[in-house]
């Protein structure tokens, strides 16, 4: 068995927003073992050094808050911040406008020991803009679902994650700064963290809440986001396997055969259950986005 953690550092990359408040305080909520040392670690990326203030608006916390300037604009420079500047033994990444409940961070550790793993990922549930027509929020696209509880994956997110600094630094991992204003940097960080060797779970009981913003309650914002994560998602699994055709052309061939499922069986729905038909659709658009990898074509852009 691996031996538990000493400390934690939960790391946060903030552009300044006000929901930074909200973020510490449900932190501050955390039920945690006596045992366990934490600390949070924010790298202000804002335009003004708005961050101090963000902080001691929502004192009083109960942990050390340590806020490293960076002002790049980049949320790549700004994780690599987290990672250089973190002391704990693991590192638990939750944005700046996510909430946790108080049982987060310890179900986290808890899939960490049982499964033995350098790497946990929890699921980020949206909380939609009032008004938002029922069938969008049943369809609830904006979800990801990593599935259940120990399943092992080879790509990752940023935003409710768990792992081993020790691993990063060993590696020379870091977040591309290429990346960090298009998006995709944390789907390249944790997949050159399972070309490593890295054990990668999901955990779907570590629950990390968000605001969906309303420019993001759109059927365009839906369509792009799904064909830009079935873009990334392609690029880095058939560069993994460059050298096997075959396994390429497999992969290929079926993101087209989903797509087509998907698409002609929600175009069939679409009358008579327009939640259903959004869940199939973005399936579809995940695999046309695989598709556009193929032909070589720019990401889907994102606002």
């Amino acid at each position: 068995m691996i031996a538990p953690p000493q400390a934690v550092t939960i790391a946060i990359a903030s552009s300044g927003r006000a929901s930074l408040v909200r973020c510490l305080t449900s932190l501050a909520a955390l039920e945690l073992p006596a045992e366990l040392r934490v600390d949070i670690l924010i790298a202000d990326d804002s335009d003004a050094a708005t961050v101090p203030a963000r902080v001691a608006a929502a004192q009083p916390l109960p942990f050390a808050v340590h806020v490293v300037p960076v002002h790049a604009h980049n949320v790549s420079v700004a994780r690599n911040a987290c990672i250089a500047a973190a002391t704990g033994d693991l590192i638990a990444f939750v944005d700046d406008d996510e909430w946790v409940e108080p049982d987060w961070l310890t179900r986290l550790l808890a899939a960490m020991a049982e499964f033995e793993a350098d790497c946990v990922f929890g699921p980020v549930h949206p909380a939609y803009p009032a008004g938002t027509p029922d069938w969008i929020v049943r369809a609830n696209p904006l979800h990801v679902d990593w599935g259940r509880r120990g399943r092992r994956v080879e790509v990752g997110r940023g935003g409710n994650t768990l792992f081993r600094r020790a691993l990063a630094i060993r590696h020379g991992l870091r977040f591309d700064p290429a990346l960090g204003r298009t998006g995709g940097e944390d789907t390249s960080f944790f997949h050159a963290m399972g070309q490593v060797g890295a054990v990668m779970v999901v955990t779907d009981d570590a629950t990390v809440h968000e605001d969906a913003p309303p420019a993001r309650v759109n059927l365009a914002y839906f369509r792009h986001r799904a064909l830009r994560t079935g873009q990334i998602y392609a690029r880095f699994i058939v560069g993994q396997h460059a050298h096997q055709p075959l396994r390429t052309a497999l992969f290929y061939g079926g993101a087209i055969a989903k797509a087509a499922v998907a698409l002609g069986v929600g175009a069939l729905i679409y009358p008579f259950d327009r939640a259903r038909w959004l869940r199939l659709a973005m399936r579809g658009w995940m695999n046309v986005g695989k598709l556009r990898e193929l032909l070589k074509l720019a990401p889907a852009t994102m606002n």
